[in-house]
């Protein structure tokens, strides 16, 4: 199970960087251009996100799966969300994280994804694409 998650925008047709996608977006790093999310050992969060968009371990051969859709990504923010209840935190999240430590990296995450799932909008060939630390 990978310890380091995360999603970043991308695009087939162009590559894209930090100036192109809206402000108000917060980079978890300097030296990931596009990664909008971005996740360590919460796992219970990862695992709610793959089981809901059908995504497989045994299907990693390419190691990454996409979101190409503004709906998908208002999914995402939905299960995000979820976990902002203290509860369903202590019960599922299965992180090394306390709730209070993660609180504000999951709203962070929800901000990023809503500015992203307008840009998708805009731009219909971007997409997310959620990589694992296999």
């Amino acid at each position: 199970m990978g310890l380091d998650n995360g999603f970043r925008v991308k695009s087939d047709k162009r590559y894209l960087t930090r100036e192109m996608l809206p402000e108000g977006i917060v980079y978890p790093f300097d030296f990931e251009p596009t990664e909008v999310v971005y996740w360590r050992k919460n796992w219970g969060l990862r695992n709610e996100v793959m089981d809901h968009f059908g995504w497989r371990v045994s299907d990693f051969d390419q190691w990454k799966f996409n979101i190409e859709s503004p709906k998908g990504v208002m999914e995402l923010i939905m299960i995000i969300a979820s976990f902002l209840d203290p509860v369903k935190w202590e019960n599922e999240g299965d992180s090394i994280w306390e709730f209070d430590e993660i609180k504000d990296v999951l709203v962070q995450n929800i901000v990023n994804l809503a500015l992203v799932r307008s840009f998708m909008e805009a731009n219909p060939d971007a997409y997310l694409e959620f990589y694992d630390s296999f």
